[in-house]
């Protein structure tokens, strides 16, 4: 029996990932900027339950659209790119098998049209 993410690595993989995430975002001088005057603690929260729903858990999420919450922000490629760099160096300290990361991160990239402006 195969179990998911969810299942697999509890909160870990999303309260988690979120906090060890942001910990790395918000001291990235390209990305920092975009968290000015944000309630960080809130964001962590949401993305934990994003996560959670992209691991296989509850829907959970109560946040925006995610294209609408990031439409204002100007995002572009190179900053997505540095948040998945961070996402993936998050799941190696919190020592997530590599295949694991790879299907977070994959979920993630799924909403690249979403939030980078081309």
């Amino acid at each position: 029996m195969q179990t998911n993410l969810y299942l697999k690595y509890g909160s870990r993989v999303t309260s988690g990932m979120a906090e060890c995430m942001y910990d790395r975002v918000l001291i990235d001088p390209e990305l920092s900027p975009f968290f000015d005057g944000v309630n960080i603690d809130a964001l962590r929260d949401h993305v934990a339950d994003f996560l959670t729903v992209v691991t296989g858990g509850p829907n959970m999420y109560r946040g925006r659209d995610i294209r609408e919450a990031h439409a204002h922000l100007k995002i572009s490629k190179a900053h997505f790119e540095r948040l998945i760099v961070h996402i993936g160096a998050a799941a190696d300290d919190l020592n997530i098998e590599v295949d694991d990361a790879a299907a977070i991160i994959t979920a993630v990239r799924g909403l690249e049209n979403k939030v980078v402006i081309n």
